[in-house]
């Protein structure tokens, strides 16, 4: 049984193995690890109050705007370039991590001497040489997980990812017993990314040896020309969250930024959820793009769409339907006001978690520089959907925008990606919406007869569940299949 579990979860044998021991690893470490991750955070966030968290928030969103530049696409380019060559896999590593110093470096030095004239919230600008700091380590892990993703090594991934979650965990709660500032909680987030940066460094310490020799100036170039619209493209995700936070800071004040910011730190663990699937089937995505395998490419959507869909949409509905307790439970009363925008939020998945995928199918097949033009007209719009709805409306305004773009945008994309290579976005949703709906109505009347949110949510899922089994979702089906062929 031990031997058998080591094989699945450590070994690369068939391809459907290898996606399973990818999601896998993904999943424990950016689920798991951003749960963990999420949950020292709301403590954190309770105990400095909406103010001082807001002030928190607010640096690092505002080092987040920065953070695009630290990267333009650098580690999707080296993923895809090293899994697509693999006998050239060390040479993208060296060049990648060269041009990756140099651009933190250029990085850091922004954050600290450019970013403060960005802030209007007191306090932040004396984060700023402890965020750049952040910055430099964070990326720096998130460098070595791309070249682990390319080698198909995600339980090194999760490893330095859980370490350094748990490492935030420990240091965020144990400095609240010495100092409940700002200050001192990002002090605890520089040493707790430091850790996760060493460890990388130390798995990754045969690459080194010739990192100097291994330079080629022409994968320079090539990572060159292909990063700037991958990083484009990177706009719609982390960044354009921080934009928010930044727009926040221009047009309100911290306790506006602390309750977006509580808001936006659960939706960020379940945007977790597209990026495990998105990431563990993009190495054998690219590899079917090489070898022109349209069926293989074909297949890897449409099932992968299937499962997104089973998750985002009763997400979605209990999301939506149980705001106000979750919020009440995740961050107390104080944290109320952020209800309708965390509401708001919730509707987002339905846009994000297929648009992930899609984006990693247009990178998969080299044709982000042709979408490069939609991702900055669709900043564009939520920079002037966040001005106009932000002032009438407050921080719901700044979630609706945020709504409005992501299901504008992802429309689009998904047009773009049927032209390279037609597939059913709504593969088998059927099943997933009925079922969705079955637990809506029983959410609905939990709260109507007063039961806590805990139970409620035990028993959301247990509904859910069964709706699918008794209406025989091919998710289900295909998912048994797959354990019977990883068991024989």
């Amino acid at each position: 049984m031990i031997r058998r579990i080591k094989s699945l979860l450590l070994e690369n044998k068939t391809s459907s193995q290898t996606i399973v021991k990818n999601a896998f690893w993904l999943s424990l470490s950016q689920v798991g690890g951003r749960a963990i991750r999420a949950f020292a955070i709301i403590y954190v966030a309770r105990m400095l109050g909406t103010s001082e968290y807001g002030v928190f928030s607010y640096a690092i969103g505002l080092a987040g705007f920065f953070t695009l530049f630290a990267d333009i696409g650098i580690n999707s380019v080296l993923t895809r370039n090293a899994a697509q060559k693999p006998e050239q896999a060390r040479a993208y590593f060296a060049t990648a991590f060269w041009m990756k110093v140099v651009l933190l470096i250029l990085t850091a030095l922004a954050v600290i001497f450019i970013a403060p004239s960005f802030s209007n919230i007191p306090g932040a600008t004396a984060l700023m040489p402890l965020v750049a700091m952040i910055v430099v380590f964070d990326n720096l892990r998130d460098f070595w997980s791309a070249y682990f993703r390319s080698q198909e090594k995600m339980e090194r991934e999760a490893f330095i990812t859980m370490l350094t979650n748990i490492a935030i965990a420990i240091f965020c709660v144990g400095i609240l017993f010495y100092s409940r500032t700002a200050y001192a909680i990002t002090y605890a987030y520089v040493g707790s990314v430091l850790v996760g940066s060493l460890a990388g460094f130390v798995l990754l310490r045969e690459e080194f040896v010739r990192i100097v020799a291994n330079f080629k100036m022409e994968y320079a170039k090539e990572i060159l020309d292909a990063a700037w619209a991958t990083a484009i493209i990177g706009l719609l995700g982390s960044f354009m969250l921080s934009l928010d936070v930044v727009m926040l800071g221009w047009l309100t004040n911290s306790t506006a930024i602390g309750l977006y910011s509580a808001a936006q730190r659960i939706i960020q663990v379940l945007y977790m959820i597209p990026t495990v699937i998105a990431s563990a089937i993009f190495t054998a995505l690219s590899r079917a793009v090489a070898l022109r395998d349209e069926e293989t490419q074909k297949n890897l959507m449409e099932k992968s769409m299937a499962i997104l869909f089973s998750v985002a949409i009763p997400l979605t509905i209990g999301g939506i339907m149980l705001g106000e307790p979750l919020m009440r439970a995740v961050f107390g009363t104080a944290y109320l006001p952020a209800t309708l925008t965390f509401q708001i939020f919730m509707a987002t998945i339905l846009f994000v978690f297929p648009g992930t995928l899609i984006g990693n199918f247009i990178l998969a097949n080299h044709k982000q520089r042709d979408v490069a033009l939609y991702v900055g007209t669709a900043v564009l719009m939520n920079v002037a959907l966040d001005y106009a709805l932000i002032i009438p409306f407050g921080i719901a305004g700044c979630a609706a925008a945020t709504l409005i773009v992501a299901a504008g945008f992802n429309s689009i994309m998904n047009r773009f990606a049927q032209r390279i290579l037609p597939f059913r976005l709504f593969y088998h949703i059927k099943t997933p919406l009925i079922a969705s709906i079955v637990m809506g109505l029983a959410d609905y009347w939990f709260m109507t007869i007063g039961m806590h949110i805990m139970p409620i949510v035990l028993l959301s899922i247990l509904i859910y569940v069964a709706a699918l089994i008794t209406l025989k979702d091919p998710v289900i089906q295909d998912a048994k299949i797959l354990i019977q062929k990883i068991k024989a």
